[in-house]
């Protein structure tokens, strides 16, 4: 069973899926700009149109509630188009942090979690779907190793999954922290690793058994999709297409193909493409873009409070 802002659906209804996306998230108390802002459903459809129109059929919007979600936006955004959105609890990165994370132990911040998970998140009734994004920055704050630790805590007790945002050097620490809580490997995703060019750093933290979401895909200021490309198609040769997913994760309006940017349709309208001239067959692509986020989002009913 998923759980979708509209209500459960199926393993099999989920489908194409892009595993970190942003539809109503605002990052401006810290950027101090105009762009990394998507405040309103009228702005956001017609850019989820077209990658409807590319075949996708569900999302997860990983805003966390220190990004201003808005699960009441979602549902109507999900109720317009058709798309499948699962919508998140969590905390992001430090500078982002209400003072109610410093003032709470892990297991207070669980208990909201769980909350939003079995309950509904703010006062709607509609309950999250996954704990998300997850985040640490450079030298991993305590503060966010302790709102980690209570994903890990919520997601053992709920049967949740967790996404992450997380660099290089704090990702071998991360599952360390989520596992030492008796998570199951298979419901985590350690996300941004596509921000890594090194497939030895990849291939490290699937043998932990965990997942990695190459869900940069298209922000071609930080990483070549031909970089991007090439890691994924060497760590499929390795024999992990059961433990990798993919997005766009566009956090700002500038990422619109309104801007002339590819926005949510990167991984399908370039990505995937690109794939195949590799020799990644069409079974591959569908385990990676539809089968892997089906089972870690699925709650098994024997694992939940």
């Amino acid at each position: 069973m998923i759980r979708t802002v509209l209500g459960e659906i199926g393993k099999e209804d989920l489908q194409t899926t892009m595993c970190h996306e942003h539809f109503i998230v605002d990052l401006t108390s810290v950027r101090k700009d105009h762009d990394s802002i998507i405040e309103t459903v009228e702005e956001v459809i017609p850019e989820i149109n077209k990658m409807q129109e590319l075949k996708v059929h569900s999302a997860i919007e990983v805003t966390t509630i220190d990004l201003k979600r808005d699960v009441r936006k979602l549902v109507e955004i999900s109720k317009k188009t058709g798309l499948n959105i699962i919508a998140s609890t969590g905390f992001y990165i430090r500078p982002y942090h209400p003072k109610y994370i410093d003032e709470s132990t892990a297991e207070e911040i669980a208990d909201l979690f769980i909350k939003e998970i079995t309950e509904g998140m703010d006062d709607t009734g509609i309950r999250a779907g996954i704990i998300a994004e997850i985040g640490s920055t450079k030298g991993f704050h305590p503060e966010e190793k302790k709102v980690h630790r209570a994903a890990a805590i919520a997601a053992v007790k709920t049967g949740a999954a967790v996404s992450t945002h997380t660099g290089p050097n704090e990702a071998m620490e991360t599952i360390d922290i989520l596992l030492k809580e008796g998570m199951n490997p298979d419901k985590v995703i350690i996300g941004h690793q596509d921000l890594v060019d090194d497939t030895e750093h990849h291939l490290k933290l699937l043998k932990r058994g965990v997942n990695i979401a190459f869900d940069t895909v298209g922000k071609v200021a930080y990483m070549p999709d031909e970089v991007r490309a090439d890691n994924f198609c060497e760590l499929i040769k390795q024999g992990f297409e059961d433990h990798i997913l993919l997005s766009n994760d566009v956090s700002r309006r500038t990422y619109f193909t309104t801007y002339g940017e590819l926005g949510y349709t990167a991984v399908m309208k370039k990505f995937v493409p690109m794939l195949k001239e590799r020799g990644i067959s069409d079974f591959v692509i569908q385990k990676v873009l539809s089968d892997n986020p089906a089972r870690i989002l699925d709650f098994d009913e024997r694992d939940q409070i």
